[in-house]
């Protein structure tokens, strides 16, 4: 699919980031300093993303059409949506309001919800069904929960009890729930469409994820326990914050394989 870079850096930044607003409340308290970082980060991805959009469109000079037609366009609807979590993202953090925090991650929802709008296409079969929704929701909780994740094991260096929480809480428990979240929509997928002939890109795309969503997160809870326990400060010689990053990696990685094999059904089903 032509331009299908750019749009796969935007769809899954612009995920990421309000996966990371819905998630917020879970990785930390969001009127704490450490809570408006995670969310300034969430607000640079969506400017990334945003950025990375224009890349797809043939004369990015003209890109301001592209929001004229909200009536009948989900594209439309999209570019809206884009901007509006990301002036929510703004309000909260300029105001430290609550129910705007909570406002921002409802449009974090239904920016996803419009992104699968948009391809929900009869001739791609691969596309056209309400896997798509979950397909994208699970990729937004994935790469949110794993960026939260790392921003927290950054913050752990200098804060023990966050690295406590860290790794004997609930944090990597989400990563794994939207792991499983992941894994149950594909079979969705299958019995809608066959797959695109990618057994490769397949094969890394759950490889990665099942090394940094699943099985580390599981690894990085059971040193927790076992140093709390133990009384040690630490089971594992690997620094927390390089353990967090390394998760935070593969679960990127395997993201980015997914989003490269669901672009690649538009050239191997589209009409």
């Amino acid at each position: 699919m032509e331009g299908s870079l750019s749009l796969i850096i935007f769809t899954l930044l612009g995920q990421a980031s309000a996966g990371m607003v819905l998630l917020l409340p879970f990785f930390a308290d969001p009127e704490t300093d450490r809570g408006r970082i995670a969310g300034g980060v969430a607000l640079a991805l969506l400017c990334a993303g945003a950025l990375f959009s224009l890349g797809h469109l043939s004369d990015p000079w003209v890109s301001f059409y592209t929001i004229t037609n909200a009536g009948t366009s989900w594209l439309s609807r999209e570019i809206w949506f884009v901007g509006l979590l990301g002036a929510a993202t703004l309000a909260w953090l300029v105001t430290r309001r609550a129910w705007i925090r909570w406002l921002a991650a409802l449009v974090g929802l239904g920016l996803v919800y419009v992104m699968s709008r948009v391809y929900t296409l009869p001739t791609v079969p691969f596309w056209n069904s309400a896997a798509t929704f979950w397909t994208f929701l699970a990729s937004g909780l994935l790469t949110g929960a794993a960026t939260l994740l790392f921003l927290n094991g950054l913050a752990a260096r200098r804060d023990p009890e966050a690295a406590r929480r860290l790794t004997t809480g609930w944090q990597p428990v989400i990563l794994v729930l939207a792991f499983g979240l992941r894994v149950l929509v594909l079979p969705l997928q299958w019995m809608t469409s066959p797959m695109p002939d990618h057994v490769v890109l397949q094969c890394w795309a759950l490889a990665f994820l099942l090394a940094g969503a699943a099985l580390g997160p599981l690894l990085l809870v059971r040193n927790g326990c076992r140093a709390a326990l133990s009384g040690e400060s630490r089971i594992c010689p690997c620094p927390l914050a390089v353990r967090a990053g390394i998760l935070c990696g593969l679960t990127w990685a395997g993201e980015i394989c997914g989003r490269m094999l669901f672009y690649s059904g538009y050239t191997w089903f589209g009409m």
